[in-house]
């Protein structure tokens, strides 16, 4: 998130607590009026990747190589989370399927992004955690982090490409979890998630879910897979 003299990072702060007590979108655009469009959640033309393309089209997956390790768990003792490193017209990408209990239910929560926003959020959640926890405002910081859209334009070759990768991920890994996807601020890009999710299962059920804080989950029970 960039922040500037009409969205400053006191107003994003805001903006996040009052979607987490259930303000509606149209509520939260009264609220802040024209200031809103300035933190570049709700602008109607994106001028960095064109998600709202790609929340509809049919996709077909291309094979891809790619690496894949496990880590232990940073909040769920004696838990894995799985993560895979790909690459798309040279830029290296990170899919990281973290575990993650939405009202104790065990789910992988689906994160995406640029292996050089992956590396500064391990930075930055290193620093934080040497004093034993990790504040609120901190753990904004790092999904601000994570969610920073790449300024890249092939998105027709990621989209083939991370197709792939969740799906053999998730057959040769957690094959039977439910897999789960947080909101995020830019609706257009959540949409391009749902579509990857919806195109790359079989019989998928998605009900939406919303946990002890407020926060908004897309729920993914996969039959026969």
């Amino acid at each position: 998130m960039e922040y500037n003299e009409r969205w400053t990072k006191e107003k994003h702060k805001e903006y996040r607590k009052l979607k987490r007590e259930g303000k509606t979108k149209p509520e939260l655009k009264e609220y802040f009026g024209d200031d809103i469009y300035y933190s570049g959640m709700f602008n109607s033309v994106s001028n960095i990747l064109p998600w709202h393309l790609f929340t509809e089209i049919k996709i077909n997956p291309v094979e891809t190589p790619y690496s894949f390790w496990n880590r232990n768990s940073n909040f769920y003792p004696n838990k894995i989370d799985y993560l895979a490193e790909f690459i798309s017209k040279t830029t290296k990408y990170i899919l990281y399927l973290m575990y993650y209990e939405i009202n104790k239910t065990p789910t992988y929560n689906i994160i995406f992004t640029t292996r050089k926003q992956y590396d500064e959020y391990e930075i930055k959640f290193e620093e934080f955690i040497q004093k034993g926890y990790i504040t609120e405002e901190e753990r904004e910081i790092l999904k601000d982090i994570l969610e920073k859209e790449t300024n890249l334009n092939h998105i027709y070759d990621l989209t083939k490409r991370l197709s792939f990768v969740i799906f053999d991920l998730y057959q040769k890994k957690i094959r039977g979890f439910i897999l789960s996807i947080g909101e995020t601020d830019n609706p257009t890009k959540i949409g391009f998630y749902r579509n990857i999710i919806k195109n790359s299962f079989e019989n998928v059920d998605e009900k939406e879910e919303i946990d002890g804080i407020g926060n908004i989950y897309y729920i993914y029970k996969l039959k026969n897979n």
